[in-house]
């Protein structure tokens, strides 16, 4: 007996609860640290002699930890909720990159998501959840890898468009960044097609 694969959709949501659990280590870090320093502030600010200097480095590091918790808490809020279609490539891919990509202080992978505005439109009609999966899942499986060293190198992401496909290539310095199994066919079902030309790999998205 056969079993039948799994749709898109459900795909999808299995590919953001991992995406959710890597992030949330982050979250619960950031914000352990941004309590740690308004601890410390409260602390000296409290001396009456307590020059503002004395803060300021705590200040800025509980600054950094907030915009890091506020940005993946803004891409949870996007991918959460259904895509408007026609899909945006690029501004989904952020949103993704964000959640997939380690902390400043993390010894794992940074994800960059390199593009050029005068690409214009990145819209494309594939459907939301499909176009998700197909960034998402090569991106998570190269930056939750087995080797803890070979994935602490950069993760980039390059946009590229012309007349009819947007083009993302990944790329991950001394690592081959492939489809994973099972998701493959679901996503060319969808429309998106990639080639695997090791070590990247560069995902075609007809444009809307």
């Amino acid at each position: 007996m056969t079993t039948a694969p799994l749709d898109v959709g459900a795909l999808w949501l299995q590919t953001l609860q991992r995406a959710l659990g890597r992030a949330s280590h982050d979250v619960k870090d950031a914000l352990n640290g941004i309590s740690v320093n308004l601890e410390v502030i409260r602390t000296r600010a409290a001396r009456p002699d307590a020059p503002a200097s004395a803060v300021a480095s705590f200040a800025d590091a509980a600054a950094q930890q907030f915009e890091r918790v506020a940005n993946l808490i803004d891409a949870v809020l996007v991918l959460g909720r259904a895509e408007r279609d026609p899909a945006d490539v690029t501004a989904t891919l952020r949103k993704i990159a964000t959640l997939c990509s380690a902390s400043p202080t993390s010894a794992d992978a940074l994800v960059r998501v390199i593009e050029d505005p005068t690409f214009g439109s990145t819209l494309t009609r594939v459907p939301g959840d499909a176009m998700r999966l197909a960034l998402a899942a090569p991106l998570l499986d190269i930056v939750v890898g087995s080797d803890r060293a070979r994935r602490a190198s950069e993760v980039s992401c390059t946009i590229a468009s012309d007349a009819h496909t947007v083009e993302v290539t990944i790329a991950a310095a001394g690592r081959s960044v492939t489809m994973p199994e099972g998701i493959g066919e679901a996503a060319r079902r969808a429309g998106v097609h990639w080639v695997q030309d090791d070590p990247t790999l560069t995902l075609g998205f007809p444009r809307a």
